[in-house]
């Protein structure tokens, strides 16, 4: 394959990802902004508004802004994880998806505190802490989920049940941490 080639196909390769991973996430912003330039009047004035109040009251605010933020800090790690992560790679390093997930979460909490920001330029909107505090909330309970899944996921993919957490896939067993045949060696 020529360079030239190479070259076209990477960079299809470039936005089939940000269609499949990066799109997502901008989707659900680009939804929350519009809802947030919306006045409390039209909120109201939208059925789908009004049946969610009639099931859940006055937390029908919260619920959603838990639920916007919950989706939008999943979205995130996943996009972070398929571009860190590469295909194939039966055991991330848990560090890596660890730091991730705090990426994420620290994404999705500076997107709620410009969306928080946003409203106060809104006629009808204040900045209230108690939404911050709930997307925040959501965010991070998005971002274990997603992580528990994830991990779970890949270890059940690469086969792994019956390993320790340090134990890589591919390792031996004699040169896994805590195996028979490394007790009783000193590592001076």
């Amino acid at each position: 394959m020529s360079t030239e080639a190479q070259k076209e196909s990477s960079g299809l390769r470039t936005w089939i990802h940000f269609l499949r991973y990066g799109l997502p996430v901008f989707a659900v912003m680009a939804a929350i902004f519009a809802v947030s330039q919306m006045s409390p009047a039209t909120i109201d004035d939208i059925s789908a508004f009004d049946t969610a109040s009639g099931l859940l009251g006055r937390y029908t605010g919260d619920i959603a802004h838990f639920a916007e933020y919950f989706v939008l800090s999943v979205l995130i790690l996943r996009w972070i994880l398929a571009v860190k992560v590469p295909p194939g790679t039966a055991r991330p390093d848990v560090v890596l998806v660890r730091s991730s997930a705090q990426k994420a979460v620290a994404l999705a909490v500076l997107y709620g505190i410009s969306d928080e920001a946003h409203q106060w330029f809104v006629n009808g909107r204040s900045v209230e802490l108690l939404d911050l505090l709930v997307d925040g909330i959501g965010a991070v309970l998005g971002a274990a989920i997603y992580l528990s899944v994830y991990q779970a996921w890949r270890l059940q993919k690469s086969g792994g049940a019956g390993r320790s957490p340090g134990q890589d896939a591919a390792a031996p067993a004699e040169l896994a941490p805590n195996s028979k045949a490394n007790q009783g060696h000193d590592d001076e």
